[in-house]
Formats: structure tokens, C-alpha cells, sequence
């Protein structure tokens, strides 16, 4: 009977012998390769145990050369490897805290990726990290992901959760690090209740500028003197409709004030990634969301005003400049609006974000275009 195959990439029984003209000790083994021819090597050594341990450490390094890992290593190596795959170029900023292009890659932008690696590293790795790659399977991936949603809430992080975990195990099975067919292609659907978006009243978008524009401003209040930004920030929001990241995106050059009606164009976003400087992006989320909007006549007011004030330090040329002249970042309009509301001792403020406005413009323009009715708190708010 002919001796049996080895498995690709594994070796067979090692072998030593002493060489009487050397002195020495010759281990071998047999070893297939990845290209499925069975070869014979050997390492030398001073003594048996040297010659075996040089050997098995010339297999171990044959096993890693066409890019394979250990046979069975744990989902976050195998995590980490596939995040290291798709990483994207690095990215360079300016000192205006503009992005410098490069050529593109035709992968995944760089807050993608960030998203990514957050949910490796909370979601993932903790639940899922310390098993073996042929240890996932279909039951354990549907038993995490559906643990994400608790009360009602987490069907975004299970959503995502599950888009990254199927690409994670992708690239085990296209490194013959997994036998057989993606496991998380066959967990059932995660249903996701259907909401009903919640758009801000007209009562309530006149407390939220009353809250804005009163916050900090009562005598005895220590740190730094108190500026209209967040208020300006909110009334831009409030008579644009645009995502948070393209109001702050905003350059003076953007704006348009020649003609009978105010105009803003959006061709950028701001982006904070996880690590490095933030910086803004020179395009939008897609290419349909670059556009030219007409303003009304309380944001007019707003770009009149802010383009007198620009200082000499606002190097970014920003509508909304920080104090060191770059582009004011998002988390810090967030943190400052939930300051103000809960200053205000406003209720349910949990609802008030900056994507908030969006939605309730986008719930004005729909009663505008079936019912011919428009708020006149979105033509001319009240002001605070």
C-alpha cells in the first residue's frame, strides 16, 4: 500500500540521524507544499534536539509563506489581518485642517474604516475575540448579534455588527483558515421595528434657539467668554436641512449672497476619525448630495454677520471658525447643545441632536409640497 497523502502545507514524521563525517545530526521530514508537491528537507544541528528544532522551525516558517496563519488561530487575529487588508492610505491634512487629495484606491473612506475597527474592538472582540476561526459557526453568530439588541435598541450595532463579522469570516475562508460556507450568510434576518421619524415641533424649535442663545450668558459664569456659534450653528442647521458634518464644512467662499436669495453650496464634510487630526473632507457622503441650497432670510442674516466678523486667524476660511482659526468640530457642537438643553431644563431632550433639524426640514418640505403649508417658525423663527 502506497504511503498516504499529507494534508497541503503540513509534515510528516521527523527523522534524525548522526552524520559520522560531520559529527553532526541531520533531522528531515517530509513537508507538501502549496503547490501540492511533497518535498524532503533537513536542518543540521550540534546535537538531535538542535537538528529537530531547526526542522521544525523551517516548517512552521514554510506554512507562513503563502501569507497563511496558524491553522485554527482566534477570531481577533484573524480580525486584525483583515482589518490590515483593507486599511485605506493614510490621510494628510494641512494647516487649514483641509484634506490633501491622494489618488483614490476604490476601497472604503477612512471613517468607514474607523467605524469598523469601533465595533471589532467593543462589539466583537469581547463576545467573539478568544474562539478558535473553525469555532464560529452559524448558531454563535446569530446568539451574538441578536444579544446586541436589548429593549428595542441596538438594531443599528447588530446591523453593522453583522456586515463586519461576514467580511472577517470572507477572509478566513479565502485564506483557508475556514472549511465550508460563510457561517454568518445564514443567520436569519434581524428585523428592525419601523419607526416613524420624529421631527422637532414649532414649539420646540423656538425653546431650543431661546436655550442656544441664552446659554452662558448669565453673570457669574466661569471659563471662557461666551460666543453666538452654537446658536448660529443651530439656526444654519434649522434653515438648511444639512447633515451636521456639512454645515461645519462650510467655507466663506461657499456662500452666495448676490443675487435675490442667499444660496450656500455644500461640497464637503467634516470628518473626525478615531485616531489622527480631523480634517475636512473635499466631498460629500455621495456624489447626488453635493448641491447648491437657497437659505432663508434669518440665515442670510447668519452669513452676513459671520463673514464680517471672520478674523485674520480663521486660516480654514470657515463660516464656523474655532479659536485657533481650524473648522469646529461636531462632537464639540453636540456637547455644547446637550450642555445648553439641559441649562435650559428642557424636556425629552434626548431628541434634540443636529441630525434632529434635518429631519424635521425634511418634514416641513414634505407638508409644504402636499398640504402648500410651510411653519413660519423655518421662514422666520422667532429670535431668542
Amino acid at each position: 500500500m502506497g504511503r498516504s497523502s499529507l494534508p497541503v502545507g503540513a509534515w510528516g514524521t521527523v527523522s534524525a540521524k548522526k552524520d559520522t563525517a560531520s559529527g553532526k545530526w541531520r533531522a528531515s521530514c517530509r513537508f507538501r507544499g502549496w503547490d501540492g508537491v511533497t518535498r524532503i528537507y533537513s536542518k543540521f544541528g550540534s546535537t538531535k534536539g538542535k537538528a529537530e528544532t531547526a526542522l521544525l522551525a523551517s516548517m512552521k516558517e514554510r506554512q507562513l509563506l503563502a501569507g497563511r496563519v496558524t491553522a485554527n488561530p482566534p477570531l481577533n487575529d484573524v480580525a486584525s489581518k483583515w482589518l490590515v487588508s483593507i486599511e485605506v492610505p493614510k490621510v494628510n491634512v494641512d494647516a487649514k485642517g483641509n484634506m490633501i487629495a491622494a489618488a483614490s484606491t476604490g476601497g472604503i473612506r477612512r471613517q468607514t474604516w474607523d467605524q469598523y475597527e469601533g465595533l471589532i474592538y467593543r462589539l466583537i472582540e469581547p463576545a467573539l475575540g478568544a474562539l478558535k476561526i473553525n469555532e464560529i459557526n452559524t448558531s454563535t453568530c446569530d446568539s451574538f448579534l441578536r444579544s446586541l439588541v436589548v429593549g428595542g435598541k441596538g438594531h443599528t450595532n447588530a446591523r453593522l455588527a453583522k456586515t463586519v463579522l461576514m467580511q472577517i469570516m470572507s477572509y478566513a475562508i479565502r485564506h483557508d483558515l475556514y472549511v465550508g460556507g460563510n457561517p454568518v450568510r445564514e443567520v436569519d434576518r434581524l428585523n428592525r421595528p419601523r419607526k416613524k421619524p420624529v421631527s422637532l415641533s414649532a414649539a420646540t424649535l423656538h425653546d431650543v434657539r431661546e436655550a442656544v442663545g441664552s446659554w452662558r450668558t448669565e453673570p457669574g459664569q466661569f471659563g471662557p467668554r461666551p460666543s453666538n456659534v452654537l446658536a448660529d450653528v443651530v439656526d444654519v442647521l434649522i434653515g438648511t436641512g444639512a447633515r451636521i458634518g456639512e454645515v461645519l464644512a462650510i467655507r466663506l467662499e461657499d456662500i452666495d449672497l448676490s443675487g435675490d436669495v442667499g444660496k450656500i453650496a455644500l461640497t464637503g464634510t467634516l470628518v473626525e476619525r478615531r485616531h489622527g487630526p480631523k480634517y475636512r473632507q473635499s466631498f460629500l457622503k455621495n456624489r447626488s448630495s453635493e448641491r447648491v441650497i437657497p437659505v432663508p432670510r434669518f440665515v442670510v442674516d447668519v452669513l452676513i454677520r459671520r463673514s464680517f466678523k471672520s478674523p485674520e486667524n480663521n486660516k480654514a476660511g470657515a463660516l464656523f471658525w474655532s479659536r485657533t482659526g481650524t473648522y469646529v468640530q461636531a462632537s464639540s457642537v453636540r456637547r455644547q447643545l446637550r450642555s445648553a438643553l439641559t441649562a435650559s431644563n428642557m424636556e425629552n431632550t434626548s431628541a434634540i441632536t443636529p441630525h434632529a433639524f434635518r429631519r424635521t426640514v425634511a418634514s416641513l418640505l414634505a407638508r409644504e409640497l402636499t398640504e402648500g403649508l410651510l411653519l413660519p417658525c423655518w421662514v422666520t423663527p422667532t429670535s431668542p
